[in-house]
């Protein structure tokens, strides 16, 4: 069983490799969401060393280097966890580490623990263990391995699942930020996670019914091998190159606008846009067609009739807002004076909200706290003494 290393051998390691450079680089990365950023970092390192120990059972450099069987099979308690948390921290600012956190990866450290004698065994007796079981030409059946094997292997399964859903129902709570978002950096983000989410989740099939074609007692095959593990490997591509065509997701801040070059074409004069603006600020204030929770700007511009290209150029470079934003400081406006009444004080402070135009939750309190500087529920508290 001489080591050797083929092209499919070679992908596996080159994306192991930048894996691994790509963790380090968003573990010391310095801008935007540190947190954020190093969970990344960490589930690409871990899905990097996974590939390593792959790409060695491959190439029968296991057997040059024994002790590195199965250091990385408990990573797959990992993944779902890591993926996770990743997303938690991407979408809630106030996202910290604590007791509750640390107890996700409570799995991970029992499968070490009942790895640990399989660990402690010596050169010897894990040579003999991959000569004889791992790479022996008729291995005994799976199904019959130690309840170890069946622990690692079988129990990951249910756990990156609950994970993944777990995954994909945060993402979808905060999903309709895409429409009514404070600003369009959370609307990337939400893009970036359903990304990231649905290649998690063909890794996590294409794992899936690898594990159940050997436990069905299916004859092993390489190139099934492969597609479970090349999916592993352009997850690791997918988040590089994001990062080189989207690095404001990784360092929390869009490119800066050049209102010159944008709008250097453009036919509005100055005269038009004062008075396109004094028409818009008028109408706001007037009709408050903000409470249409669903209104487009191509709506609004009908409303004002004027080209929908103006009235975004208007917000942008007159008010220095983008669309959103500019209509959820008048639906924050109109929520503070309505918890400032006290003819109010039988509402909650959700149906004020949806009232006033908002259409979530999420999109609401993000709002409401850049806009006035506290939560809507601190706001109410702090003016209940001093209601109209």
């Amino acid at each position: 069983m001489e080591p050797s290393i083929q092209f499919g051998e070679l992908f596996s390691l080159l994306g192991a490799a930048q894996g691994i450079f790509l963790a380090v680089v968003l573990m010391i990365h310095k801008r935007g969401n540190r947190t954020a950023n190093r969970i990344l970092g960490a589930l690409v390192f871990v899905f990097s060393l996974r590939l390593l120990e792959i790409a060695a059972y491959w190439t029968k450099y296991l057997l040059v280097y024994p002790h590195f069987n199965a250091t990385t099979g408990s990573t797959h308690y990992l993944f779902g966890v890591l993926l996770f948390l990743y997303a938690s921290s991407l979408l809630d600012k106030s996202f910290t580490f604590n007791k509750k956190t640390w107890r996700h990866f409570l799995p991970f450290i029992i499968s070490i623990l009942c790895l640990l004698p399989y660990f402690l065994l010596s050169t010897e007796q894990k040579l003999f263990y991959l000569e004889n079981y791992v790479y022996a030409e008729n291995p005994p059946d799976e199904r019959q391995a130690p309840i170890f094997y069946l622990f690692l292997y079988l129990a990951q399964l249910p756990h990156m699942l609950i994970y993944l859903l777990l995954t994909i129902r945060l993402i979808n709570k905060h999903s309709l930020q895409a429409k009514s978002a404070s600003s369009s950096m959370e609307a990337s983000r939400l893009r970036w996670l359903q990304i990231l989410a649905i290649g998690f989740g063909a890794f996590f099939c294409l794992w899936m019914l690898y594990n159940f074609s050997r436990m069905a007692g299916i004859p092993y095959y390489r190139a099934i091998d492969y597609f479970t593990t090349y999916s592993m490997t352009i997850l690791i591509y997918t988040i590089g190159y994001t990062a080189l065509r989207q690095p404001e997701i990784f360092s929390g801040s869009l490119p800066e606008a050049k209102n010159g070059p944008k709008y250097e074409k453009s036919t509005l004069t100055e005269q038009q846009a004062d008075r396109y603006l004094a028409d818009l600020l008028a109408l706001m204030k007037s009709e408050k067609p903000f409470f249409n929770s669903e209104l487009k700007l191509p709506e609004l511009a009908a409303q004002l009739s004027i080209p929908p290209h103006h009235l975004s150029q208007i917000i942008n470079e007159k008010l220095n807002q983008n669309f959103f934003d500019f209509l959820n400081y008048y639906r924050v406006e109109e929520v503070k004076k309505r918890l400032q009444d006290k003819r109010n004080r039988h509402f909650t402070i959700l149906s004020i909200a949806f009232d006033a135009g908002f259409n979530n939750t999420t999109s609401f309190n993000s709002a409401f706290k850049k806009f006035s500087g506290m939560t809507p529920s601190a706001y109410r508290k702090k003016h209940a003494s001093s209601v109209i």
